[in-house]
């Protein structure tokens, strides 16, 4: 019979070995640690970072969930020192000190501004969606963002996934759209530049410890994903065609690409983009990103956090030097420091009368 001892080592040790964001996947899908057989269970079993598995909120829930969906996620990914911290700046979670590559998640009514990012539990509809998509589509009436919209609790991939792992376990079925593909290498530290995501290390999300490759020059698989929800911005259309030229999205940036346009089209870009020190993301073909060739490219996580910051739309302040952060660097202002990552124009650019910023309660 194994003790507590082993058996609390054991779980370490397996947890340890998984990817890091693919937890929820393979051997490490454990059912007890969200569901619960009786809710009326007072006791808890197999030990969990150090502690068993207890209730902690209303019930009986749907699906025999242990809490509501958003509490039972953050019982473990806010503030634990086991897992990855994901709602609000102040990360205290397992990799304490390091910038998060997804930023920060806001909660209505607790942390942060819902124009800031992604936030739990609001009900607005997402903005640029065409047809219009909002949480109660998928959570059912008066059930508002969850961390479900955008990731799969169970890492399933759907039928015809290319590699089987898709990165950080995102649906494959995001707002309106399916078959929406992130695919990552599948040793940490082996970068396949035919797969979307180069992961350095398993154990990290700091944002160095991933980058994004481009194995299709015309497209951008992060892109599409977002595209998801987020159908018309910036005027290009990111569900499933190119630019829309329709004007029936966010007028912020006309057309900023999110794919095809490669910086080195204006050496003067690539040059400016390589002088900075601390660089937003982008994509590169061969998989090689400092100093960046001719042929990277932006996309949506270049400018935006994927969970959100201090910011509007998690835009990412970056004015190329100081520290690094979440929500820039420590010497990021404003959105013309951002554009200023590429442009010798970003001020009147964002202080133009069309700069107006997306809007909506995510």
């Amino acid at each position: 019979m194994k003790t507590p001892i082993v058996i609390a080592l054991a779980c370490v040790l397996t947890m340890r070995a998984s990817w890091a964001g693919d937890y929820h996947t393979g051997v490490t899908l454990r059912c007890n640690e969200c569901h619960v057989m009786h809710f009326s269970q007072q006791h808890g079993y197999e030990p969990f970072l150090g502690t068993g598995f207890f209730l902690s909120g209303p019930g009986p829930n749907e699906s025999l969930l242990r809490n509501r969906r958003n509490d039972l996620c953050l019982s473990c990914h806010d503030g634990l020192g086991g897992a990855a911290d994901v709602l609000g700046a102040a990360n205290t979670g397992s990799q304490p000190g390091i910038v998060r590559g997804a930023g920060y998640l806001n909660r209505l009514g607790l942390t942060g501004q819902p124009p800031n990012g992604h936030t739990l539990d609001a009900l607005a509809a997402a903005p640029g969606s065409q047809p219009s998509w909002k949480p109660e589509d998928r959570n059912g009436p008066g059930v508002g963002l969850s961390c479900t919209n955008c990731h799969d609790p169970h890492g399933m991939v759907g039928l015809g996934h290319p590699t089987g792992s898709q990165f950080r376990n995102l649906r494959s079925d995001p707002g309106n759209e399916l078959g929406r593909w992130v695919t990552h290498n599948a040793t940490p530290g082996v970068n396949d530049v035919t797969r979307d995501v180069f992961v350095r290390s398993s154990l990290s999300y700091d944002e160095t410890d991933y980058d994004w490759n481009e194995p299709d020059d015309r497209d951008s698989a992060i892109a599409r994903w977002c595209g998801g929800c987020h159908s018309f911005v910036h005027d290009e259309e990111l569900s499933s065609g190119g630019s829309s030229g329709s004007g029936s999205g966010s007028s912020w940036f006309e057309e900023h690409p999110a794919w095809e346009e490669d910086l080195g089209d204006d050496p003067d870009i690539l040059l400016r983009y390589n002088s900075q020190t601390n660089k937003v993301k982008v994509m590169s073909e061969v998989g090689f990103w400092n100093p960046a060739g001719f042929d990277v490219t932006p996309t949506c996580v270049t400018c935006h956090r994927s969970h959100g910051n201090g910011n509007p739309d998690g835009l990412i302040y970056r004015s190329g030097t100081g520290l690094s952060t979440e929500d820039g660097d420590s010497n990021g202002t404003s959105v013309n420091d951002l554009c200023l990552q590429c442009h010798d124009e970003g001020s009147a650019i964002a202080s133009s009368p069309s700069a107006t910023p997306l809007s909506g309660g995510r």
